[in-house]
């Protein structure tokens, strides 16, 4: 035995306050290089305390700490984790294991975290556990282990790394009196290597094992034996055997393991995770290809008039139905001109068509729909079909309005089918409904409108009618500059002309609209995904302290941890985002055959919704990730 004239640990008036209650006050102490000590005392005495700031888990509130003569005071956080992880294994009380994974996982817990390469982790994992009695529980989860088997764990992930100090607080308090002997045995069997050990404890026959023994009470320093024998292995031979290098790809790798193990340990949490990302990236999916669809529709309709179809009016509408039928009497002498028909709408809040007579039934509904005029003309002219009655008597109905319905307008009235007795009250009286419109067209509001022929009603103030022009294909523009002149000549400037441009301009408004409409509730379904999966996210964070603050003191960097948390919400996110996709582009195309629709969904779709759910995954896990970092292990460590 030898003793070393530089103390390897020294602390000079070291105290450590927590909300005004001193925890340590004014220690002194120096340790060399290969002793075993014990730290003894009573709970409350302060031991775990000054162990902690030993082994760089815990700042002092004042004085100075020492590590091979060089001041902790100054290092950075990333350097304190440095000189952590290369310096001290740690043993606690509560082995601390991490589950969900292998004894073998566990023990190379603190390589893994320093980014140590494969091949360095399997030719020091092998040894220590043989060493430990472990070699056979090797690929046992954690979990299935003993209590003493775990413990002897603990000590092998302490000491794989062949650290100059093993730090270990109360190592026996949770074993019975044979696996606390074992472990004693494997302490000593380290210090006869050369490895410095101080333990905490409160049992002086524990203490007893160590060859230097110190007591605490009230957060002081009571009693020192003194520095007792220390390990004759030469300085020289108490470093690494193996060259231990962190190396970037090597962690990178480990988080992503580390991410997808705690992702598939516990399927029911990631199932959930991946639902929420699920309904944001599918309800984007989805609307965009049902607005694109949708756009699609509206645009190949729009296409189809633009190409065949001209409207007009006159400034400041019609006297009366006699007007209107002059001006389309003049347009159908036009060449090029395949039919004229009007289109006027009434306001149905005025006329409250309803199936029963009004104020016979309290509370009833009110029509949502259209109420329409037309002519026979302008049906034909849309590719209207109706069933039943003939749509001549829109033209001439022998003294009385009658009405048509549409499919929509017919099931919101409660018509099941036209006949004799079936009528719609308009304006207070009974209307017959004489048919109905099956298939609206070109014009889809006839699908949910009342109409009524042109004269139902007599015109008391001006009719904002509406001749429709169908022409040959390509004649729109000829006939737009043509029909001012043939209705009236004079005052060309009284005819107003809807032309193949504003019915381009109605397009694209349509679909700056539709996009806008895709915006919003894609935004708020995202907003709802990453709430509820950050929260999940971070009630995960809290019911893994133990297991962030045993990261931390075997030398996983806060930035490395950070991103473990966000691997885990990138992996979801983008699990997530896969379905999404899928799911949204099934569900255009399922509504889109439902509607006779031609789906179209944009090429960068799928890629949007994967990419969503990425970024929206990452976003979700940003908070717990800082949480994370911010925990105090020594804290964690202590509760």
């Amino acid at each position: 035995m030898r003793e070393e004239s530089a103390p390897l640990l020294r602390l000079d008036k070291v105290s450590r306050t927590f909300r005004e209650t001193s925890a340590l006050a004014d220690v002194s102490l120096e340790i060399r290089s290969g002793e075993f000590v014990a730290i003894i005392g009573p709970s409350g005495s302060g031991k775990s305390t000054l162990l902690n700031i030993l082994g760089l888990l815990d700042r002092p509130t004042s004085g100075s700490y020492e590590i091979h003569e060089q001041s902790v005071a100054t290092l950075r956080d990333i350097q304190l984790t440095e000189l952590r992880a290369r310096t001290f294994g740690f043993v606690f009380q509560e082995s601390h294991m991490v589950g969900r994974d292998t004894a073998a996982r566990n023990a190379a817990l603190g390589l893994r975290a320093r980014g140590i390469g494969q091949e360095t982790q399997k030719a020091l994992l092998g040894p220590a556990l043989e060493r430990l009695g472990l070699s056979h529980r090797l690929s046992s989860p954690a979990s299935n282990l003993s209590g003493g088997e775990r413990q002897r764990l603990a000590i092998t992930r302490a000491v794989i790394g062949e650290p100059a100090v093993i730090l270990a607080d109360e190592p026996t308090g949770s074993l019975d009196t044979k696996n606390g002997k074992i472990v004693l045995r494997h302490l000593r069997a380290l210090h006869a290597t050369g490895t410095t050990v101080i333990m905490v404890t409160h049992d002086p026959e524990i203490a007893a094992s160590a060859d230097r023994v110190i007591t605490m009470q009230d957060g002081r320093i009571t009693g020192d034996s003194g520095s007792g024998a220390i390990s004759d292995v030469p300085a020289e031979d108490r470093g690494h055997r193996v060259a231990l290098v962190r190396h970037w790809r090597h962690e990178l790798t480990e988080l992503a393991a580390d991410a997808l193990s705690a992702l598939t340990t516990k399927p029911a949490k990631a199932f959930l995770l991946a639902i929420a990302f699920l309904l944001g990236s599918g309800g984007l999916v989805a609307s965009i290809g049902l607005s694109e669809s949708a756009a699609v529709r509206v645009s190949d309709r729009i296409d189809a008039a633009s190409n065949d179809e001209v409207r007009g009016t006159r400034e400041g509408g019609y006297a009366s139905w006699g007007e209107v039928k002059a001006d389309v009497s003049k347009a159908k002498t036009l060449p090029g001109v395949r039919g004229v028909g009007i289109i006027a709408d009434l306001p149905a809040a005025d006329a409250r068509p309803s199936a029963l007579r009004p104020g016979s039934l309290p509370g009833q509904a009110t029509f949502t729909g259209s109420l329409r005029v037309s002519d026979s003309e302008y049906l034909h002219i849309q590719g209207a079909q109706t069933s039943s009655g003939d749509p001549k008597l829109l033209d001439s109905s022998f003294g009385g309005p009658v009405a048509f319905l549409g499919r929509a307008a017919a099931a919101e009235l409660g018509v099941a089918k036209p006949g004799p007795g079936t009528v719609v009250w308009l304006y207070g009286s009974p209307v017959p409904v004489v048919g109905l419109i099956t298939n609206p067209g070109r014009d889809l509001v006839l699908d949910d409108a009342v109409v009524v022929g042109t004269g139902s009603y007599p015109v008391r103030t001006r009719v904002a009618a509406t001749f429709v022009v169908r022409t040959e294909q390509g004649m729109p523009a000829s006939l737009a500059d043509a029909l001012p002149k043939a209705i009236n000549p004079a005052k060309t400037g009284d005819i107003k002309i809807q032309t193949v441009a504003d019915l381009r301009e109605l397009k694209q408004g349509i679909n700056k609209d539709l996009a806008r409409l895709v915006a919003i509730v894609s935004s708020i379904l995202l907003v709802i995904a990453c709430l509820s999966a950050g929260t999940t996210m971070y009630l995960g964070v809290l019911a893994r302290s133990s297991e962030i603050a045993l990261r931390r003191a075997l030398g996983m960097r806060r930035s490395s941890l950070a991103a473990m948390f966000l691997s885990e919400g990138s992996l979801v996110g983008t699990l997530g985002g896969v379905a999404g996709s899928a799911a949204g582009t099934a569900a255009v195309l399922i509504y889109s055959a439902a509607e006779g629709w031609a789906p179209s969904i944009p090429w960068y779709t799928a890629a949007w919704g994967i990419g969503v759910g990425l970024i929206s995954g990452i976003a979700s896990a940003v908070y717990p990730a800082l949480a994370a970092t911010k925990a105090d292990p020594a804290q964690l460590i202590r509760t």
